[in-house]
C-alpha cells in the first residue's frame, strides 16, 4: 500500500467557548476520512490554511502547529482569498489540489442564509466566487452525491470528478432502548440554512400532533433564528434545546422518537446528501423524509421512509406510533449503517479516490 499524505484545509469551523471545533461539513468530509486514513497507516492532517515563508502552503492543525509538505491538499469551502492564493502557491510547488463539494453553491435558494453570507458584493474577500475560482484551478473534485458529481463533470469537462457518499462514525452513537410511551416527533438542525423545507408540513402537522397527542422537539436552535415549530406552523406542545458542537451531536437526538426530514422538492435539495437521515438512524430513531434522490437511495437500502404527500406523511407517522414498529426499524437501520455506511466500511473508497488523484 502506497502511503498517502493529505492535508485537509477547511473554512468550516465554529467557536464553542474557547475551543475551535469543526462544523458538520468539516467533520464528515475531512475529520472522519482523515482519522480513518490515518488508522490504515496514511499521513493526514486537518486544519486551517497557512502560508509558510510565502513559498509553501499548508495548514494550522488543532495544536496550532503549521504542517506542510502534503502531496494532496483538499480544500473544504475555500471562500477566502487566502485559499485561492494558497492553492496557486501549492500548484506551483507541485502539489495536487482537490475541492471537496457537499453543497450546491451554484444555485443557493434565497431563503438559505449562505446566499447572503457568500455574496461577492457584500463580502469581497470571502465569497462563493472565490470558491468557484479554486474549483476551476483544482486538479480534481470529490462530490458527495450523484447530482453534484454529474453537474460538475458537465460544467468542467476533462476535469476528474469523483464521488464518495457521506458516512458516519457509528461507534460514537450509543445504543438506545425504544421508548414505549407516546412518541415525541422531532427535527434536528438550524433553520436559517433551509430552502423553505419545514414549511412543507405546515398544512397538516399541527393538527396531526394535536389529534395524536404527540409532542414536538427541536434540537439545534441557534440565536436570532426561527424555531422549527414556527416554520412548521405548530401551536401545540413543543420542547427544544440549543445547537451543540459536533463532538456532542448524538446528545441532540435523545429526546426524539420519530425523526422528520421535510424537503422542498427543488434541485438544490436533490443535490443534498442523506446525512440527517443517517444521523437519525445512527441514533436509533426511525424517520420519515420527503422525496429526494439520496433519501430514496437510503430507503432502498433499508433506512427511513419516503412520503410524497400529506396523506403519505400521516400514514408513515401513524405506523411509527407503534413502539414495536419503531424498535424493529431502529434495529434494522442501525445494522445497515454498520455494514454499509460507517466510515470504517467507506474508508477504502477514500483510499481508492485519493490514490487515483495522486497519480494524475
Amino acid at each position: 500500500m502506497r502511503p498517502l499524505t493529505i492535508g485537509f484545509i477547511s473554512q468550516d469551523w465554529s467557536k464553542f467557548g474557547e475551543s475551535r471545533v469543526p462544523n458538520g461539513c468539516t467533520w464528515y468530509r475531512c475529520v472522519l476520512p482523515s482519522n480513518a486514513l490515518n488508522s490504515l497507516g496514511h499521513q493526514t492532517h486537518v486544519g486551517t490554511g497557512a502560508t509558510v515563508e510565502g513559498k509553501k502552503f499548508g495548514l494550522l492543525d488543532d495544536l496550532n502547529r503549521i504542517v506542510n509538505g502534503h502531496k494532496i491538499l483538499v480544500f473544504k469551502l475555500p471562500m477566502h482569498i487566502s485559499h485561492l492564493e494558497g492553492a496557486q502557491i501549492a500548484i506551483a510547488s507541485g502539489q495536487k489540489i482537490v475541492v471537496d463539494i457537499d453543497d450546491w453553491f451554484d444555485n443557493l435558494p434565497e431563503t438559505n442564509r449562505a446566499k447572503q453570507i457568500t455574496d461577492p458584493e457584500t463580502n469581497p474577500t470571502n465569497n462563493r466566487n472565490i470558491y468557484f475560482s479554486v474549483i476551476e484551478i483544482a486538479h480534481a473534485l470529490i462530490c458527495s452525491t450523484p447530482f453534484l458529481r454529474d453537474y460538475y463533470a458537465a460544467k468542467y469537462p476533462g476535469k476528474p470528478v469523483f464521488m464518495v457518499r457521506n458516512s458516519i462514525d457509528i461507534e460514537r452513537w450509543p445504543t438506545r432502548n425504544t421508548r414505549k410511551s407516546r412518541p415525541t416527533i422531532g427535527w434536528v438542525g438550524a433553520t436559517p440554512w433551509r430552502a423553505n423545507d419545514l414549511e412543507q408540513l405546515s398544512g397538516f402537522f399541527d393538527q396531526y400532533l394535536t389529534s395524536r397527542k404527540n409532542k414536538f422537539h427541536h434540537s439545534g436552535h441557534i440565536e436570532k433564528a426561527p424555531v422549527a415549530a414556527q416554520l412548521l406552523g405548530i401551536t401545540s406542545t413543543t420542547t427544544g434545546e440549543p445547537m451543540r458542537p459536533i463532538t456532542q451531536l448524538p446528545s441532540l437526538f435523545k429526546q426524539i422518537d420519530i425523526g422528520i426530514v421535510p424537503l422542498n422538492n427543488i434541485e438544490f435539495n436533490h443535490a443534498k446528501s442523506y446525512l440527517k437521515g443517517l444521523e437519525y438512524a445512527a441514533a436509533g430513531i426511525p424517520f420519515v423524509s420527503s422525496y429526494s434522490p439520496e433519501y430514496q437511495f437510503l430507503a432502498d437500502c433499508g433506512i427511513g421512509r419516503i412520503a410524497n404527500s400529506d396523506e403519505e406523511w400521516i400514514y408513515h407517522l401513524d405506523e411509527l406510533q407503534d413502539f414495536i414498529m419503531r424498535d424493529d426499524e431502529a434495529k434494522i437501520s442501525k445494522e445497515v449503517i454498520r455494514e454499509q455506511f460507517s466510515i470504517t466500511k467507506k474508508v477504502n473508497e477514500w483510499v481508492n479516490v485519493y490514490t487515483k488523484i495522486m497519480d494524475l
